[in-house]
């Protein structure tokens, strides 16, 4: 039995995501941050940081989204939600897949500290503002890449969706989403929020 140790809004909903897309069974272990609970010794031992997310599975503990997706695809996937190794598609695939955290979710990350992780004594709005227009940025890269395609790595779901999603999901969480200066990529979110797996991952 897998277990997923999870809180809104973080980046183990990716991975919540990505089992219920691939019909996984699993147990779900809510933690709550105003507790302390991430600082727990039972965390702890998964998680020597204190962060989220981080799995088990066997004898196998993660503590990165973007691994414990290619762990369970490897695992479990049996071919789905990835091309094919060595194609075209793999590259746009693996080039998306990692953008996801590298690259976009980096200005989110930013943003969430400045506007609600630090104490506000040491919240810089200087450093939320350029966050969020870097943000910005990435949507409108994101909006010309999807004129004319469904998915973000050609015309199939991926887990490569699922990794762009996450920021995404923030953008609406700080008001940078819905724009309408991004119609290709708001469509886009409104096609992957609508399946089954996605509102399975989200319900609470």
């Amino acid at each position: 039995m897998i277990t997923l140790y999870h809180a809104q809004y973080t980046r183990s909903l990716r991975i919540r995501w990505l089992l219920e897309e691939l019909g996984i069974e699993y147990e779900l272990k809510r933690i709550n941050f105003q507790r302390k609970e991430h600082k727990g010794e039972e965390y702890m031992a998964v998680h020597p940081l204190g962060r989220l997310p981080a799995m088990v599975d066997g004898d196998v503990a993660m503590f990165e989204s973007g691994a414990m997706i290619q762990w369970l695809l490897e695992k479990y996937g049996e071919g789905r939600l990835h091309p094919l190794p060595a194609t075209p598609q793999s590259a746009a695939y693996l080039q998306w897949f990692h953008y996801g955290e590298a690259t976009h979710q980096s200005y989110l990350s930013t943003v969430a500290l400045h506007t609600a992780i630090l104490p506000k004594e040491e919240r810089m709005p200087e450093m939320a503002e350029r966050a969020v227009e870097g943000a910005k940025d990435c949507n409108r890269m994101l909006d010309a890449h999807l004129s004319g395609q469904d998915y973000i790595a050609g015309d199939q779901f991926t887990a490569a969706d699922i990794m762009v999603t996450y920021p995404l999901i923030l953008s609406h969480l700080f008001g940078i989403l819905p724009s309408d200066d991004v119609p290709s990529l708001m469509k886009y979110y409104e096609r992957v929020s609508a399946r089954p797996a996605f509102q399975a991952a989200t319900a609470d």
